[in-house]
């Protein structure tokens, strides 16, 4: 499904990636661990196509992608990803559907309007006009979560996803994302917590 090449990714002065290969298969369950500073969110914003700032080479589904294409690059992340970031950037000004909505283009918004109570049920949010300002940290992960899976991507990609969160928060967030593996979605997902790490995830150490 996608294949990447890092021949050089720099950080800085720093070499972050050198001859760096990777493949995710669809339907795997990938989790990227390892030290602080080591590149993994970089690794999953390249996965991404957040970053192409490296030399090396990026395809998906056998298409190869043409980076100096700033319009195909956008066009293949909004179909396939979604995007959970470890800072939510939920905003707390708008309400719980407008932060819903932010991430769907207009052509899709009238549909996505109508899968908006069950996304909400989905991730255990009341259906609401309330401000989003009024959701506990745990409450605002999980709408992040929400923001993603409704545009239905077809790969997930989530830094760090219970940081921050209590026990019983990480079980709830854990779940979705299990949940949309197990309906065939594929998950790429940043943790230092290896006790969310199960037998059927494949883990990609980054030393």
């Amino acid at each position: 499904m996608i294949r990447i090449n890092i021949a050089s990714k720099r950080f800085g002065d720093r070499i972050l990636f050198k001859n760096y290969t990777l493949s995710i298969c669809e339907n795997d369950f990938v989790v990227l661990t390892g030290p602080s500073g080591v590149g993994k969110s970089s690794l999953l914003n390249i996965i991404g196509l957040l970053d192409n700032d490296y030399s090396g080479y990026y395809q998906i589904f056998n298409n190869e992608v043409e980076f100096k294409s700033y319009k195909s690059t956008v066009l293949i992340r909004r179909k396939y990803f979604g995007y959970i970031f470890q800072d939510s950037l939920i905003n707390e000004r708008q309400s719980i559907i407008r932060n819903l909505l932010c991430s769907v283009d207009y052509p899709q918004l009238s549909e996505a309007r109508k899968h908006i109570t069950h996304i909400l049920k989905l991730v255990g949010l009341p259906n609401s006009n309330c401000l989003a300002s009024l959701l506990s940290g745990g409450e605002k992960q999980r709408l992040a979560l929400a923001r993603a899976l409704i545009k239905h991507p077809r790969i997930l990609l989530a830094d760090e996803p219970t940081a921050s969160l209590d026990a019983e928060n990480k079980i709830k967030v854990m779940n979705i994302l299990k949940d949309f593996h197990k309906n065939g979605g594929t998950v790429i997902m940043i943790t230092h917590d290896v006790g969310l790490i199960t037998p059927d995830m494949k883990v990609i150490n980054i030393a």
